[in-house]
């Protein structure tokens, strides 16, 4: 029997109050409540029945019968769920400004992508204020076609993709949400992959500083309540919330709190949400003005737990000076009780880049401390962290834009992105010298806009020492799938240990052919030692800024690889004459 249901542990959270900056009188708490389905995860229960006897008052287990062999009984697959974001919003959509300095002059335009590869079926559906779902569609696969591919236009809230695996290997399933706004305090492209719920997530980015907002989204896709408690980092430490921290987030529903107003002034954030009672999604809409001119918009998304080795890729680099405040950023925090040190290492395509001052940077626990990237030449970057403590961390990187045309002076405009971090997990000593096709994760590309791969083959363990070079290669095999969900192409890449490429997915369409990349996919090829691969994707729109020819558009945002929750396909089940005891 298949029964639905949700558990989790944690804290949860913050009651919003008003505050918040920008040319606009911004509202403390914004409170939606919009709906999901069915419940997160399907578990079987498996029975054993034990048998007692009795002797006066006391019960007394039977003696155990011989040791029965143990039986592998097939269990019907658990659905996946994964949990998009919502448009881009206002911080306070009800205030008016006057007709020059609108905060939304122009509209939004936002679009869902959802692709599932693999047997089985799936369907898509809104938080539109029904715990079951009302209105979800089902997605149906081209003739033909090698994966199921589906887009959504301008979705009005956060969506859930609901998979339910078919025979064979468990399905591949990504989406992503964004969203394109050319002018205004919303000014960029805001974009993220979709991700499934959890527990306790991290989320390393974000300011409530004077002319920044920061929006925390709770979203609860399940049946249960689940109480949440948020806790808040920043320059000086933990913030102190008012309430506690807790918040309710009822089955269905998708709660928004701005954190300035229970943690303003915080220069650098962090944010750590934890559930109990159902499985949540999280995640930050990050917006900042300089006066009246937008300095970009994006989603922080949950990055890894708190842990000793990390890595991230997707920094672009233009040669900004180390003072530039818009050279890219590496954001740290341990929040433990411990200090402690981490070692920064930059990969680039021809290897570890050296940079004064990132080597060994102090960590003051409870402290959100960011670290210039400025110095490095003009490139795109991997970065691996690795302490003595458990650390989160995120990077950030900004784009210039035009000018502003509605203000006199030069004044530019920018646009940010931020990215999470992952865990570096070396492999098992007893690991198989050959993964055949292990799966490195899959993207669901941004309709409208373009797109570059980062893939890099970052040791596990840390840099070499005495400055050698690492020892190995990574080979990725990249394929992408196009709008009618067939298979555009594939390559092959071979990444030497500590080393970066960059890869435009449309460039593996065969040549004459008109077609669209909407996914990617890569998978690691043969050996990998103790390399790991860590890749993302980057997404730009907009018009180029102009620049000595530039033609880049000025809009971008980082999303993250999906990875594949392993789902065996049946259990060990062995018979048992006692209750309680193992058999």
């Amino acid at each position: 029997m298949t029964t639905e249901n949700e558990t989790g542990e944690g804290r949860a959270a913050a009651d919003g109050a008003t505050a918040g900056t920008s040319r606009s009188r911004r509202r403390g708490v914004v409170r939606r409540v919009t709906t999901t389905g069915a419940g997160l995860v399907g578990m079987l229960a498996v029975g054993a029945v034990a048998a007692f006897g009795s002797t006066g008052a006391t019960l007394v287990p039977a003696a155990p019968p011989p040791a029965d062999p143990v039986e592998r009984v097939a269990v019907e697959p658990a659905p996946e769920v994964t949990v998009c974001p919502g448009p881009a919003r206002l911080t306070d959509p009800e205030t008016v400004g006057d007709a020059q300095f609108g905060p939304a002059p122009v509209g939004t335009e936002s679009s869902l992508r959802a692709v599932v590869a693999g047997a089985g079926s799936a369907e898509i559906g809104a938080f539109d204020g029904t715990a079951a779902r009302t209105g979800a569609r089902a997605l149906d696969r081209a003739p033909d076609a090698d994966v199921t591919v589906s887009t959504v236009e301008d979705p009005g809230a956060g969506s859930v993709l609901t998979v339910r695996p078919g025979e064979g290997a468990a399905p591949r399933v990504a989406a992503s949400v964004g969203s394109v706004t050319t002018a205004g305090d919303l000014r960029g492209l805001a974009a993220a992959s979709c991700a499934r719920p959890g527990i306790s997530q991290w989320l390393v980015g974000g300011s409530t500083q004077i002319g920044s907002s920061t929006q925390l989204v709770l979203q609860n896709p399940g049946l249960t309540p689940a109480v949440v408690q948020v806790d808040v980092w920043g320059q000086g430490g933990a913030a102190v919330l008012s309430g506690g921290g807790q918040q309710l987030v009822g089955p269905g529903e998708e709660v928004v709190t701005l954190v300035e107003a229970a943690a303003p002034e915080q220069r650098r954030l962090v944010v750590h949400v934890a559930a109990t009672g159902g499985l949540v999604s999280a995640y930050l809409q990050h917006s900042t003005l300089d006066g009246l001119v937008p300095l970009g918009v994006d989603y922080v998304v949950p990055g890894a737990d708190p842990a000793h080795d990390l890595a991230l890729a997707g920094v672009a680099s233009i040669g900004e000076a180390v003072d530039d405040p818009h050279a890219p950023q590496l954001r740290l925090l341990a929040p433990g009780d411990q200090a402690g040190t981490a070692q920064v290492t930059v990969y680039g395509a021809d290897g570890p880049v050296p940079l004064r001052g990132v080597e060994d940077v102090a960590l003051t626990p409870g402290v959100v401390t960011d670290v210039s990237l400025g110095g490095l030449p003009a490139g795109s970057y991997a970065v691996a962290v690795h302490a003595d403590v458990p650390v989160v961390a995120g990077a950030s990187v900004d784009r210039r834009g035009e000018a502003d045309p509605d203000l006199l002076h030069e004044e530019r405009q920018y646009d940010r992105a931020w990215i999470a971090a992952r865990a570096l997990v070396p492999p098992a000593e007893d690991a198989p010298a050959v993964a055949d096709d292990a799966r490195a994760g899959q993207v669901a590309l941004v309709p409208g806009t373009t797109s570059v791969l980062t893939l890099a083959a970052v040791p596990a363990t840390g840099p070499a020492e005495d400055g050698d070079d690492a020892a190995g290669r990574l080979e990725l095999r990249v394929r992408a799938y196009d709008e009618d969900g067939a298979e555009a192409g594939t390559t092959t890449v071979a990444l030497a240990a500590g080393t970066t490429q960059t890869l435009d997915p449309s460039a593996l369409v065969a040549e004459g052919s008109d077609a669209t990349v909407a996914a990617v996919t890569v998978d690691v090829v043969g050996p990998r030692g103790d390399l790991e691969p860590v890749w993302s994707v980057t997404a730009s729109a907009g018009h180029p800024s102009g620049d000595d020819g530039d033609e880049t558009p000025s809009l971008l945002s980082v999303l993250l690889p999906v990875a594949d929750v392993p789902a065996p396909g049946t259990v060990a089940v062995r018979a048992s004459g006692t209750a309680g005891l193992g058999g």
